[in-house]
């Protein structure tokens, strides 16, 4: 019985980050369409336009296994990861700092 929750419970929290996801993807698709300029983008539109052209260039679980080698799901160290890809792919930014 307690398995079985434990369980349930995985799966409901799994499922929550899909559906987080596709909606975050959904805005970061629409700002990429839009050409929106980077410089009227906060942090978390920056970072999740780097998570959806990460899926682009690497989707399902190829994306998960990147994740998880650049520290996880909720890392500092992804999230950072995530930022400078929008930021040199979508913002053009070559510099260094994040």
């Amino acid at each position: 019985m307690k398995k079985s929750i434990i369980w349930f419970l995985v799966l409901i929290f799994s499922i929550s980050f899909v559906f987080a996801d596709a909606e975050d993807f959904a805005e970061a698709k629409k700002l990429i369409e839009a050409k929106t300029p980077c410089s009227q983008l906060n942090e978390k539109q920056i970072e999740n336009i780097g998570d959806y052209l990460m899926e682009q260039m690497h989707p399902g679980e190829a994306h998960e296994l990147m994740d998880r080698m650049m520290g996880g799901e909720g890392s500092e160290s992804l999230r950072l990861m995530h930022i400078a890809m929008a930021k040199r792919l979508f913002c053009n930014d070559v510099s260094d700092s994040v």
